[in-house]
């Protein structure tokens, strides 16, 4: 019983020894004190059986610390690695915790492409940017085909594996002895290899292979996965790039269409060439011209080259293949078609190659064009017909009644409702444009012109002939840039009634003319009996003046009113005593006015034949007083 004391007393201090984890120098000299102490040889033999086992028991101690550590250090790797978004931080990250996770010199990461293998780096003192290595060679050929971790204590001298040159050339210029490859293998395939390097020769342990293996895995999974985000971002990139090229396309689909929509409104709403190419002209901001089925130029807005063979190319291939042609870079040509009929081309001078949008309004325009061309061919020729009809009215007034029925049908009027009738005469003005501007008011308005002695001579509907006339000399006047003088009558239902108020529409316009009213619009019942008395382009200013220019002139510089007493005297039967009473004055005072009257006039002016001229002259005075001033035509 006692030696079982003394071994269990010879046993214990090791146990303490390894409860306090004491270095085993410690425990060597706990035996060479025994030795020393010459205990006997029981207790020497137990005390070094305690020893053994304690250092036993120690190492097994060390090595699940070790194997701890490794596990907290792989977690940490994998945690990390998770952690990586970008393709190339996940790869930097992996051999970076690989090398950390066996203490490695130098640490690789291998993925397989069409050129073989590209490697990610790390520990290399002289790294190489790009590298690429055969997949099937080498120590990491040797893994791939393996499917498992291979290992060698010393590369360069290791006959076992296949050489790989570039990978020989690194080891010898890194100095790198001991290797271990591992395969990076996902459950369908082998993507990649991890291999890391020692610059000593060594082995590699079960426990660094499994944790190794390990880290390969997570890295594998984690490569994919990251790839999986990279095709998913470049996927969702593609999707949005598509997304907005298809809202591009549809904007300017739209774009277009209201671009189009607003050119046939205008075309449909009278709208001429000109304020079609305006109206492209800003949508685009570029230059527009159009042209006709003759290759005549109807409009311009903007500037556009001078005609060379390119642009002459451009518009026969354009019109005869109809299909928008280029004329240089900057210069595109459509044709302008109704079906297979060709109607002349638009021409877009950009500046600049036109863009989709652009193209797609261009294109709008040209069928808008297409249209105008139709509504303007169409309108010419009913046009023509009513104005050959009314051309003949006005010389058959109850000439031929049967024939004038049928003039007045093909008038297309109804005359059973109120129209008038409208003589305008322009100062100066191409009769292209008089022509152009009433065939639109006509169109607009209804009815039917014609010209006809030089005058613009319009059917309008409507009961107020003064303000038909007055909008036809404002409107053409700003449209010519002239002043335009203007006559209205009314037609009252009858077909004779027509030229009947032609002719009087054209007295106002020569009783105008006389008076010196360029630019003023009037009726005969406006005109009074002066209308019907001044037809044919008499002087009647300088009639005026030379009767009764000086009390006019006396008036104007003395602020008087002899020209008022003198039509207020005529007007009393002669008597200046009711002409007093008329203007409210004292007879004494009619008296003094009447005799600066005769000083002016001479002493002659009561008789007959005198006082006849001056009451005319005062009635044609104050016609012209009654007539409003013409508002003058805008002039550049």
């Amino acid at each position: 019983m006692s030696q079982e004391i003394a071994a269990q007393s010879a046993e214990l201090p090791f146990l303490e020894l390894l409860a306090e984890k004491s270095p085993t120098e410690e425990w060597e000299e706990l035996v060479s004190r025994g030795r020393l102490d010459q205990a006997d040889l029981q207790n020497l033999e137990s005390m070094e059986r305690a020893r053994e086992y304690a250092l036993r028991i120690d190492e097994r101690f060390r090595r699940l610390n070790y194997r701890n550590d490794r596990l907290l250090l792989l977690m940490d790797a994998v945690r990390d690695i998770a952690e990586r978004r970008s393709f190339g931080s996940l790869l930097a990250t992996i051999v970076r915790r690989a090398r950390a996770l066996v203490h490695a010199d130098v640490s690789l990461v291998g993925l397989y492409d069409d050129e073989g293998m590209a490697v990610r780096q790390d520990g290399l003192i002289s790294p190489v940017p790009g590298l690429h290595i055969p997949a099937d060679t080498g120590l990491s050929g040797h893994a791939r085909h393996a499917g498992a971790p291979v290992w060698t204590p010393d590369y360069l001298k290791d006959e076992s594996f296949q050489r790989n040159e570039l990978l020989d050339c690194l080891f010898e210029r890194e100095g790198l002895r001991a290797a271990v490859a591992i395969p990076l293998c996902t459950p369908e395939k082998a993507i990649g290899v991890l291999l890391c390097a020692h610059r000593e020769v060594r082995s590699y342990s079960p426990d660094e292979l499994s944790l190794m293996n390990s880290l390969a895995g997570y890295a594998a999974s984690a490569v994919e996965r990251c790839r999986a985000l990279d095709e998913a971002r470049a996927r969702i990139a593609r999707i949005t790039s598509k997304y907005d090229r298809l809202r591009a396309r549809v904007h300017a689909e739209q774009r277009a269409e209201q671009a189009g929509r607003r050119l046939l409104d205008a075309v449909l709403a009278g709208a001429d060439a000109q304020a079609v190419t305006d109206e492209l002209a800003r949508t685009l901001s570029l230059s527009v011209a159009l042209r006709d089925e003759n290759d005549l130029t109807l409009a311009v807005s903007g500037r556009i080259p001078a005609e060379g063979d390119a642009l002459d190319e451009a518009l026969l291939e354009a019109r005869v293949e109809n299909r928008a042609t280029r004329a240089g870079d900057d210069i595109t040509v459509l044709p302008v078609t109704a079906g297979d009929e060709d109607l002349g081309a638009l021409i877009v001078h950009s500046g600049r190659p036109l863009d989709e949008s652009d193209h797609a309004v261009a294109t709008h325009a040209a069928r808008a064009s297409a249209v105008l061309a139709l509504v303007n061919r169409r309108a010419a020729a009913q046009g023509q017909a009513r104005d050959e009809a009314l051309d003949a009215l006005l010389d058959r007034p109850g000439r031929d009644p049967q024939r004038t029925a049928q003039l007045t049908q093909r008038l297309g009027v109804d005359l059973a409702r109120p129209h008038v009738v409208v003589v305008a005469h322009a100062e100066s003005g191409r009769r292209g444009r008089i022509t152009a501007w009433a065939s639109r008011h006509v169109s607009l308005r209804g009815g039917a012109k014609t010209l006809r002695d030089g005058c613009l001579v319009l059917l309008l509907p409507g009961d107020d002939p003064g303000a038909a006339a007055r909008e036809v000399s404002r409107r053409l006047g700003q449209a010519l840039n002239h002043s335009v003088t203007a006559g209205g009558a009314p037609a009252d239902g009858e077909p004779d009634s027509v030229a009947n108020g032609y002719r009087q529409a054209k007295r106002c316009v020569e009783a105008l003319t006389s008076m010196d009213r360029h630019g003023a619009a009037a009726t005969a019942e406006e005109l009074g009996f002066v209308g019907m008395l001044l037809g044919g382009n008499r002087d009647v200013r300088g009639f005026i003046d030379r009767t009764i220019g000086p009390v006019l002139d006396y008036d104007e510089e003395r602020s008087t009113e002899l020209a008022g007493t003198l039509e207020a005297y005529f007007a009393a039967g002669g008597s200046p005593t009711y002409a007093a009473d008329a203007l409210q004055v004292h007879p004494n005072t009619v008296h003094r006015r009447l005799e600066r009257i005769a000083q002016l006039l001479g002493p002659d002016w009561q008789e007959p034949a005198r006082a006849l001229e001056l009451q005319l002259a005062l009635r044609l005075q104050r016609v012209f007083g009654s007539l409003h001033d013409p508002q003058p035509a805008h002039t550049p």
